[in-house]
């Protein structure tokens, strides 16, 4: 990486609006939101049900594109790419984990991780070497032979964290990923993210509404009707 690209801040909204319907139906999910995201961050997104979180996230994802302003992805203009240029663009740099796991539920661990080497073209034997490898990192090697349902829901969530990470990407998209456990196995996944970002630089983006959640993560912007309430990495809190 250059230092001009490591300067870059991986992600930047600029004044990102994404409405829906039009005249007196429109609703603006988001109305302007802007901030930037560097590299190896640990960022919580917060806020009340309609706040715009939701909506943020897809932008990140590249799920949805703005209807004005500007996302950057490393630098480039991702609000602009076509369905192709997106799902291109997830396939090779975002991982995904949200609070149902999204496991499918008559294959065995290994294989369900091994499903993003399978798009890419990967020949069998390098997928399984891979995925074990993804399976030890986030603890549970010796489980992979077991379908989802020989396993306890943190490890359900462990296993789609193993899937997020085999295709090693440059961010991690988690929505709500301990929604689903209890406050035990919910500060076990958010301990493993949290050395994950630590160790490995991982660049991660959690959606949460949970603030003992949030709070392991090194920075919290919060959203309120379309826009950014607060950042704690300015210490700007806006009036909404």
């Amino acid at each position: 990486m250059d230092a001009e690209s490591a300067s870059t801040p991986l992600i930047a909204f600029e004044a990102v609006w994404r409405s829906y319907g039009a005249g007196d139906t429109q609703v603006h999910a988001l109305a302007g939101a802007s901030f930037d995201i560097a590299r190896g961050s640990f960022v919580a997104v917060t806020g009340p049900s309609g706040s715009g979180k939701s909506t943020a996230m897809n932008i990140l994802g590249a799920l949805d594109v703005p209807t004005g302003g500007a996302y950057h992805f490393m630098g480039e203009d991702a609000g602009t790419f076509d369905k192709p240029r997106r799902a291109d663009l997830r396939n090779r740099h975002i991982g995904f984990v949200f609070q149902g796991y999204n496991l499918l539920p008559r294959t065995t661990a290994l294989e369900n991780i091994e499903l993003p080497l399978i798009y890419r073209g990967l020949p069998g034997r390098t997928r399984q070497e891979l995925a074990e490898e993804a399976l030890l990192q986030v603890g549970l090697e010796g489980r992979g032979h077991h379908t989802p349902n020989e396993l306890s829901g943190g490890q359900q969530q462990r296993v789609a964290i193993a899937r997020a990470l085999v295709s090693e990407p440059t961010l991690l998209l988690a929505d709500e990923p301990t929604g689903n456990l209890d406050t035990e196995r919910s500060h076990e996944i958010m301990e493993l993210l949290t050395a994950l970002n630590r160790e490995h630089g991982l660049t991660i983006v959690m959606v949460t509404h949970e603030p003992d959640i949030a709070a392991f993560a090194g920075r919290q912007i919060g959203f309120r009707d379309g826009r950014i309430a607060f950042d704690s990495a300015t210490g700007d809190a806006a009036s909404c």
